[in-house]
């Protein structure tokens, strides 16, 4: 019994080390898992067209119920909207913005 918990425990932390070196490695390659929620102030303007409106898609889905605004004008908003703060700050202002408009 003693040896199959020491396998099982050495089996769990070479899956932990796996898991670690993915993420080290996704993180060196400049792949970018985040959300909206978490880009800093200047990490917006460094995406992609296709990562923004993915980003802004994310953010629609989960932070939004009111789907009257889409992604592309999100992210458009985002894109014009220089007004300080960060990503989440500022699309929850656009959000915010045309929902009072109507």
């Amino acid at each position: 019994m003693r040896g199959r918990a020491h396998r099982i425990g050495g089996i769990a932390g070479a899956l932990l080390t796996l898991l670690v070196a993915q993420k080290v490695t996704a993180a060196e390659s400049g792949a970018d898992d985040a959300s909206l929620l978490y880009l800093g102030s200047g990490d917006w303007e460094r995406q992609s067209a296709p990562r923004k409106l993915a980003l802004a898609a994310d953010f629609m889905r989960i932070f939004c119920t009111d789907q009257r605004m889409s992604a592309a004008s999100l992210a458009d908003c985002l894109d014009h909207d220089r007004a300080a703060g960060a990503p989440f700050e500022r699309a929850m202002a656009c959000v915010s913005a045309l929902s009072a408009g109507r």
